[in-house]
């Protein structure tokens, strides 16, 4: 583990990215950050002296190449370190849209000697130079990727810092309680406590209940980060490749009257009724000797253990027991999610079967769109019902890596109090306690590896 510090990066490379989207657009923004941002922005730029502008500051000119030929007509942005989004001195130029415009652009500025930004390099940057700490630089990852409201506001909560509040609170208690420990160590010939046992054990306590309750954020955070799963499973040529069709809008799944066609599990997102879900079509549940089926089969029946919705598709001309058999079966090979019982084919079920199942389950067909628009409904409010209250209280964790931090951090305090109830030293204490100080230091950057870092920014946009 390595103390990460927060020094200006100055002397490192400056660099250039688009940070806009590719494609037709009324404006593109090319950002530029490090010391030689103005230098350079000013030996291309017709206009305002960029080297005398002051920050924050907006300047109409043209870019010209090195002959002298006009590129683009631009608007200029300059922003004077440490007042800007890195740290660093930094230049975004608003040039037209489109492909070419902005790649030649881009180009002049490369010319120069400046060097193409990696992807999440200037929110990097910004980490470095303490302009924001780990949490809040992944929260500007997930602000672009939001999908729903919640999503977004999630985000933005992270953003300005509420999980990085209530952890560093949590952090600075456990480091004094973790120094007034070693302070004693030096004082053991004295019988000096600088923390008493019921400080001690009061702290640990505290402590490991507010970690805990930010954990169980989690189940909810993460359904309003990356949506709710919806696991579409059945028998072969029920149906479930035909409603991934129709819920996506257009033929992303093989269908055909041969069964066993779907052999892989495919997980696609969409918006039903303004819940973000992601439906997994998967493989048909029956024995089989062929090993490709046999092997798909087993990586749906490993999706329902990971997903939060089962639609159980049943054919509706079989009727109500064997797909009450097979509800009950999978029910106890999932991980908890709800099975959701729907009932396919009713256009070619005799009437007294469809009397019989009605009630047990949406009864659908999806050939002819019967009770269609009613299933999206269904499954949309039990969407919502999954994430219902997951932004009550005073923190919402939505990251995987958050949790397992903070999973770690329980784990060392947990350690700490059988210490304690043990009646181990303080040493021993004092060890668990910086374990625990160490994991959530993860979460804000304040311990971390490279390792962490690279993983992290590697999945921003270049640009960004």
């Amino acid at each position: 583990m390595t103390q990460i510090p927060s020094p200006s990066t100055a002397g490192q490379d400056t660099i250039a990215a688009i940070a806009t989207p590719p494609g037709t657009a009324g404006i593109a923004v090319l950002r530029i950050s490090g010391d030689r941002a103005i230098a350079v922005a000013s030996e291309l730029f017709d206009g305002t002296d960029l080297s005398e502008a002051a920050g924050h500051t907006a300047h109409h000119g043209y870019v010209r190449d090195r002959g002298g030929g006009m590129l683009d007509e631009v608007l200029v942005t300059v922003f004077r370190a440490p007042h800007s989004y890195t740290g660093e001195h930094s230049v975004e130029i608003s040039c037209h849209g489109g492909s070419v415009v902005s790649k030649r652009v881009l180009q002049r500025v490369l010319d120069s000697g400046i060097r193409h930004a990696e992807p999440g390099e200037f929110t990097r940057r910004a980490f470095l130079n303490g302009k924001m700490d780990l949490s809040q630089a992944e929260a500007v990852a997930d602000l672009i990727h939001a999908q729903t409201d919640e999503a977004h506001r999630a985000s933005l909560q992270q953003l300005e810092g509420q999980l990085s509040r209530y952890v560093g609170n949590i952090r600075d208690r456990l480091l004094h309680a973790a120094g007034m420990l070693e302070l004693s160590l030096d004082f053991v010939e004295e019988d000096v406590d600088f923390l008493s046992a019921a400080e001690t054990a009061k702290l640990l306590t505290e402590a490991g209940e507010q970690l805990r309750r930010a954990l169980d954020s989690y189940a909810g955070g993460r359904i309003i980060r990356d949506g709710v799963r919806i696991a579409l499973v059945g028998a072969p040529n029920v149906g479930k490749s035909s409603l991934l069709n129709h819920f996506l809008g257009r033929r992303r799944a093989i269908v055909t009257d041969q069964p066993g066609t779907t052999r892989d599990y495919l997980e696609e997102a969409v918006l039903l009724h303004g819940e973000y879900v992601r439906l997994i079509d998967t493989a048909g549940l029956r024995h089989t000797d062929d090993v490709i089926e046999r092997e798909g089969i087993a990586i749906g029946r490993e999706t329902l253990r990971s997903a939060d919705v089962i639609c159980l598709l049943a054919d509706a001309r079989d009727g109500l027991d064997p797909a009450e058999a097979l509800r009950a079966q999978l029910t106890k090979e999932s991980g908890g999610g709800e099975v959701l019982l729907v009932f396919n084919k009713c256009d070619l079920a005799a009437r007294e079967t469809v009397a019989a199942i009605a009630g047990q389950g949406p009864v659908i067909s999806v050939l002819r769109g019967d009770g269609l628009p009613e299933l999206s409904r269904r499954l949309a409010e039990l969407a919502r019902e999954l994430h219902r209250g997951s932004e009550q209280g005073s923190v919402l964790v939505t990251n995987i890596r958050h949790a397992d931090c903070l999973r770690r951090g329980i784990a060392a305090l947990d350690e700490a109090q059988r210490a304690a109830s043990e009646g181990m030293t303080e040493e021993v204490l004092a060890a668990e306690l910086r374990r625990a100080i160490d994991a959530l230091g993860e979460i804000i950057g304040v311990v971390t590896t490279d390792d962490i870092l690279n993983g992290i920014f590697s999945r921003f946009c270049i640009g960004k």
